[in-house]
């Protein structure tokens, strides 16, 4: 540590906790500095073994730091992709710091954009990793959740392609005909759907309907033991996920009923006790289901909740703040809110740049939607032969100049369901917002704890008999 000795607030800001109120954690600009400083240097000797050994020793939330102050020194380039290339690094890094992943989201954009991607290197040493273990009978630390984690985190950031490999990886590894394996075929399933592999998503989608008595008769039991109430809660947050995962498939293949069906079932299994992130992916998939069934008022009010459940946990400045606004945006387009749509929709991208920098502007490394800005275009020519007209036209031009496993592309292919959900007039004259009094402020929305939402489950559930 004599390397870093200098730096002091390196091995001492972690220690009491990122919300601590400690004075050495308060000193927030100077463990910047010290941050900043410490990169400074390492640019200079990259290939100085004794950084390298005491850049391991750092608490995982200071390495993370460090790592992505890195981005930028091209010297750095290949010290970080050799560290990054852990497996059983970035899965400590998303169990330990998942309420804030910004850091590790920049690494990859920053190595991606210098031609040294990290999520194919992830699939490959956890692959050797996998084969290591069954040979030998080494890394102990290596389970499926190591592979399920990599790959929920890659799927949510847009790298679904790479995550479907680690989640098959992952699957081999899970127990066969359990909930291990079903939880890992949920985020299978999801990381195909969002790929837009639907077929591939569909074989998925029937094992995991075969498998799911089992698990269901598993919580009955587990329920029923006293003893055993933790693992009843994991069963029921299981099925809660892999009815959203449903939801979501039958979203993308357009059967908005069946969807719409799923999404409450998920809806019925929230508890007080359920993670925050599950139930705010449940209300924000369920949003989209009552929109393809033309229930705009419903969709807002849930959207409401989604939104005071991220203030919450992850807060205003957060990606997973500026994806609900993404959600809002396009409520508001479906609703015929244009000129709010757009605004909600700028002011969830200056929050992007603000995370993540100027390198979000490349297509390839972006997060969020990127198709919106097409399916404003599609919208506003007012029919609906010329906006599916002019979607096809975007894709095979995208086509020509991407590869196919852009993540544009895949989300372009995605804006047929996104069409459906639009209601195009005849009329020559334009038409009013379908929501008046359902429109809101998110800046005005209250924070919202899991604990306090089961009024508004209630309200959710009864809203047909309002």
């Amino acid at each position: 540590m004599n390397h870093i000795a200098k730096f002091w607030p390196l091995s001492d800001i972690h220690l009491a906790g990122r919300n601590s109120s400690s004075p050495v954690f308060s000193s927030k600009p100077l463990y910047r500095l010290a941050v900043e400083a410490l990169a400074r240097s390492y640019s200079n000797n990259p290939r100085c073994p004794h950084y390298r050994a005491a850049i391991e020793q750092l608490p995982l939330g200071s390495r993370l730091d460090l790592l992505a102050e890195m981005c930028d020194y091209p010297s750095l380039v290949e010290v970080q992709w050799q560290i990054l290339s852990d497996p059983l690094l970035v899965s400590d890094f998303i169990k330990y710091l998942s309420s804030d992943l910004t850091p590790l989201v920049q690494c990859l954009q920053w190595l991606q954009s210098v031609k040294k991607p990290i999520p194919i290197q992830l699939f490959r040493q956890y692959k050797k990793l996998i084969e290591k273990k069954i040979w030998t009978g080494g890394v102990p630390r290596l389970d499926y959740r190591c592979g399920l984690r990599i790959g929920t985190f890659l799927t949510e950031t847009g790298w679904t392609v790479e995550a479907i490999g680690i989640l098959q990886l992952a699957q081999q590894h899970a127990s066969f005909g359990t909930a291990e394996e079903l939880a890992v075929l949920r985020q299978l399933m999801r990381a195909q759907t969002l790929a837009g592999k639907l077929i591939n998503a569909g074989k998925t989608y029937d094992r995991m309907k075969r498998m799911l008595s089992n698990v269901i008769r598993q919580c009955a039991i587990s329920q029923a033991l006293s003893d055993k109430r933790s693992n009843g809660q994991s069963l029921q947050d299981l099925q809660m996920a892999v009815f959203h995962s449903f939801s979501l498939y039958h979203y993308e293949e357009l059967n908005f009923e069946l969807s719409y069906e799923y999404g409450m079932h998920s809806l019925a299994r929230i508890s007080a006790r359920s993670p925050s992130r599950l139930v705010i992916d449940v209300l924000r998939q369920l949003v989209r289901a009552c929109l393809g069934r033309r229930m705009h008022a419903k969709a807002a009010y849930i959207l409401r909740q989604a939104i005071g459940l991220v203030v919450q946990h992850y807060g205003r400045v957060s990606a997973l703040y500026a994806e609900t606004l993404e959600d809002l945006a396009l409520l508001l387009l479906v609703c015929n809110h244009v000129g709010e749509s757009v605004d909600v929709y700028a002011e969830a991208q200056l929050l992007y740049m603000q995370l993540y920098g100027s390198r979000n502007l490349m297509l390839s490394l972006a997060q969020g939607n990127l198709a919106y800005g097409l399916c404003l275009q599609a919208y506003v020519t007012g029919r609906r032969d010329r906006a599916l007209q002019h979607v096809a036209k975007s894709i095979g031009n995208y086509q020509r100049i991407w590869p196919p496993e852009h993540r544009m592309l895949a989300q372009v292919f995605r804006l047929r369901s996104t069409m459906e959900l639009f209601t195009f007039s005849n009329a020559t004259g334009e038409e009013p917002g379908f929501l008046q009094d359902e429109l809101f402020n998110p800046q005005d929305i209250e924070p919202l704890s899991v604990k306090d939402l089961s009024a508004h489950l209630r309200v959710i559930e009864q809203w047909e008999k309002k």
